[in-house]
């Protein structure tokens, strides 16, 4: 009977040691909507691709309902907009050449269609359409709440991951930037799983390398309790290190070899 217990419990430490715990990132870089030029409907695709220097780049196509044939567009506009003009430009062949002024501004130097509108009203708001070397203007109108879905475009969530499963999100615990997850430490006692993991978030969300700590992390220590299910069941965390604050010595104390322990104040 001894040896039983034993072999039983050595099996559930070695299906323990066996489960992979890492981290996902989900990213919504994608959306689509309809709207009108004048009068005639059309349907818009647009995609995040990451940044040309400080401003957010995207690309995508937009068609005329009536039509199979979708056009190329390219949009460069900054997080922190200031009377910028938003403008999605539109070339047929779809071969934009870009150009980088002074003032570290991304814009194509060559297109054949426009749609533009100013930030002050709001991006998608009061938006004309003309053609490259027309007096034509047509207004421009969008269904649905446009902005919201443009500015969602890049955002991400990151999650805990067993065995590539999803099981938490980050974002729940107050952690909406995290993008990348360092298991320290994990071990179950009495059906319960303790672990010590570090989560790093940018300084400055969006702030691609700009003005103080845009380029900065805060990392901070977590400790969970997960249950069989792997459901949470209590979380504590604190920031260890950070582009803000001089910290000279660590204001936490732990061992990875004891991740039931959790981690304790020091000040």
């Amino acid at each position: 009977m001894r040896l039983l217990i034993v072999f039983l419990l050595a099996l559930n430490s070695f299906w323990l040691q066996s489960q992979t715990y890492s981290y996902r990132t989900i990213t919504n870089n994608q959306m689509m909507v309809k709207g009108k030029v004048g009068e005639y409907p059309i349907t818009l695709y647009m995609e995040y691709q990451g940044f040309c220097e400080y401003e957010r780049e995207y690309t995508g196509w937009y068609k005329y309902d009536s039509s199979t044939q979708s056009i190329p567009i390219q949009v460069y506009f900054s997080t922190y907009p200031e009377n910028e003009e938003f403008i999605i430009y539109a070339k047929y062949d779809g071969d934009f050449q870009l150009e980088i002024d002074e003032d570290y501004s991304c814009h194509p130097v060559n297109y054949d269609e426009k749609f533009y509108g100013d930030s002050d009203d709001g991006i998608f708001n009061n938006m004309s359409w003309n053609k490259k070397g027309s007096s034509q203007v047509w207004e421009v109108t969008f269904e649905e709440d446009v902005a919201s879905k443009f500015w969602d475009l890049g955002e991400y969530d990151t999650y805990l991951t067993v065995d590539d499963n999803l099981v938490l999100d980050f974002g729940t615990m107050g952690f909406e930037y995290v993008y990348e997850v360092h298991i320290e430490g994990f071990k179950e006692v009495h059906d319960i799983t303790h672990m010590l993991i570090t989560v790093i978030e940018p300084s400055k969300p969006g702030g691609n390398g700009r003005g103080m700590c845009g380029a900065g992390d805060e990392i901070y220590l977590l400790y969970l309790r997960l249950d069989k299910q792997n459901k949470l069941l209590f979380s504590d965390s604190e920031k260890i290190q950070s582009c803000y604050e001089h910290m000279e010595e660590s204001p936490v104390m732990y061992d990875t070899k004891f991740p039931e322990r959790g981690f304790k104040r020091v000040k």
